[in-house]
């Protein structure tokens, strides 16, 4: 009997213990009608931004977050819908994207990636610091007369902070010192 309740005991510290180890994650919209848009030429409109006629290296969108309560951003999903997309052929525009200021990754649109929703799924070393910030930050010039793309407002996305292996680690060594613990208590 006391062995089922501790085997009982166990699994429901174990649930506990795993739910608080679950993945954080924040969901959020970007672009914005009040992201920052930082551009050598283009448009806002109450619909999309961009319709760059050139696109320069630096150009970007940003936007900010208060309170996501998301520390160690591991990971990113984000849809973003290219409203317009008339580059010329083999033009692209290549953008980083920036978590907190940091590079996880790249972005690339070219002539032949049309219009609609694209999904970028990004995965990537931890963040430092409560998430805060998302970031397009243009690394090519497009000439003028080359084109350019333009972005629907307020698509989705999400971050999530995974814990890290440690935490896993732990969770077992707990458990095995209060299997230790029971097992003294009954001998």
């Amino acid at each position: 009997m006391k062995a089922k309740n501790f085997l009982r005991s166990v699994v429901l510290i174990s649930a506990a213990l795993a739910a608080s180890a679950q993945a954080s994650t924040y969901s959020f919209s970007f672009p914005t009608s009040s992201s920052t848009v930082v551009s050598s030429t283009g448009s806002l409109s109450p619909t999309e931004i961009g319709y760059f006629w050139s696109v320069s290296r630096g150009d970007s969108v940003s936007q900010s977050y208060v309170g996501s309560g998301v520390f160690g951003t591991t990971s990113l999903e984000l849809d973003l819908n290219v409203t317009q997309n008339v580059l010329n052929s083999g033009a692209s525009v290549q953008w980083d994207v920036l978590v907190n200021g940091q590079d996880v990754g790249d972005w690339n649109v070219n002539q032949g990636s049309g219009t609609g929703m694209n999904h970028l799924s990004l995965t990537f070393g931890a963040v430092a610091g409560e998430f805060n910030s998302l970031a397009l930050v243009v690394k090519n010039n497009v000439p003028g007369g080359q084109g350019s793309i333009a972005l629907g407002l307020d698509t989705r996305g999400s971050v999530a902070a995974v814990p890290e292996p440690e935490t896993y680690g732990m969770l077992l060594g707990g458990l095995a010192v209060l299997g230790l613990a029971a097992r003294r208590k009954r001998a």
